[in-house]
């Protein structure tokens, strides 16, 4: 059963609500369910935390790898398939992580199978089919309420992980939370997703344009700054979502004090991931972008110390606010600029160098939690990431409006 993106609209609550499901499961299981796995009640009983970072941070490379074929199946075939895929791959990686009992089969299951699964199960592949179900305001109001929704992930597995963890262990809570992902995307793909365009439908292959895309050749106005805004702001995000809770550990707070902050930081979340987007209906998407990375760095100068309560709470509380902003407003960044038939191949572009920063902000600040200098190296690190992604962000700014 096929229909056009102009019919979709028809559709929107079960296109989008089921693929914001599958997505914040995926999404929490992969991330803060690994958040809650690698403290040392967990998994970091039995290995490092550089070694657990490495392994999380290599699966983000290896998701690179595919990101951009990923992206252009997307343009001609859509999501439905890669969903399905994506998966069972996501299932067996974790469970693979829950048997393992020696360092290389932790990192092949990782890298071998979480990366490449969690190219297809997250927010990429999702967006990619906002561009292609629906017209422009509604694809903000879908960007919003698809990362609305996603954004009781940290809320949900944060302390529902501690809980199995506590329960049953590091290794049974990793199997769950993989059948969790299973479950939900193969619900998606085979209920919610028959009715999103076929491929006939979907905006028309452009090969030669495509390929030099691909190749690097005739990019956009304004791309390349974005893209370095994009990953040392998301390098900051992802250090944070992983290590959030080791970091003010370290400083001596209760873990299970600071699992319940960080599912606040979730709710806190919620009301910017929905108003952001549409408030891009009426200003412009990058510079709204833009002043959310500014109001945001208080938030990390205040985890560079981290020992003091109130630091704590306006590290968590102004965070919170802040950061699930982030992820719809790329995608309205980048639809608002680039929407079109490559829509997809220039996200996919776009988050091989993203993966870069999301891999080595995490594996850098977990290098230097272990090292003499510790966590606030890392927060000064960065604090100043975020700074030069401001600057990138007022760039590509200037050069789209050039171009």
């Amino acid at each position: 059963m096929s229909r056009s993106s102009s019919d979709s609209a028809s559709y929107f609550g079960r296109l989008v609500y089921s693929l914001a499901v599958s997505i914040g499961v995926s999404f929490g299981a992969i991330l803060f369910g690994t958040s809650v796995l690698i403290t040392s009640t967990a998994a970091g009983a039995v290995y490092s935390l550089s070694l657990l970072s490495a392994a999380f941070s290599g699966s983000v490379l290896t998701g690179a790898a595919l990101a951009i074929p990923v992206g252009r199946y997307a343009d001609r075939h859509g999501i439905r398939g890669l969903t399905a895929l994506g998966g069972v791959l996501v299932m067996l990686g974790f469970c693979g992580f829950g048997l393992s009992t020696t360092p290389w089969q932790l990192l092949g299951s990782w890298w071998l199978l979480v990366g490449p699964g969690s190219a297809m199960v997250l927010f990429d592949p999702g967006f990619i089919a906002l561009q292609q179900w629906f017209t422009r305001q509604a694809r903000n109001r879908a960007a919003g309420t698809l990362t609305l929704i996603t954004g009781l992930a940290g809320p949900i597995f944060i302390p529902s992980t501690t809980f199995l963890v506590e329960g049953y262990g590091w290794r049974v809570t990793a199997a769950v939370l993989g059948l969790l992902v299973l479950a939900t995307t193969t619900l998606a793909s085979a209920w919610a997703l028959r009715v999103a365009p076929a491929p006939a439908t979907i905006a028309p292959a452009l090969e030669t344009e495509e390929i030099a895309v691909a190749d690097g050749r005739g990019l956009p106005a304004g791309f390349l700054p974005l893209t370095i805004a994009v990953v040392c702001t998301m390098a900051v995000l992802e250090s944070f979502n992983v290590h959030r809770i080791a970091r003010f550990e370290s400083s001596g707070f209760d873990p299970t004090m600071l699992a319940w902050w960080a599912a606040a930081v979730g709710l806190l979340s919620l009301p910017a991931r929905f108003l952001l987007p549409v408030l891009a209906n009426r200003f412009n998407s990058a510079t709204l972008w833009l002043v959310v990375t500014v109001l945001i760095m208080p938030s990390v100068w205040m985890a560079i110390r981290g020992t003091h309560t109130w630091e704590l709470y306006g590290h968590f509380i102004l965070f919170g606010l802040l950061f699930g902003a982030f992820m719809p407003l790329r995608a309205v960044v980048m639809s608002d600029w680039y929407s079109g038939p490559r829509f997809g191949t220039l996200m996919g572009i776009q988050a091989v160098a993203l993966a870069g920063g999301r891999a080595a902000g995490p594996a850098v600040t977990g290098w230097l939690a272990d090292s003499p200098v510790g966590y606030p190296a890392a927060m000064l690190l960065l604090s100043l990431l975020l700074i030069i992604g401001a600057i990138m962000t007022a760039a590509a700014l200037r050069r789209q409006l050039a171009g």
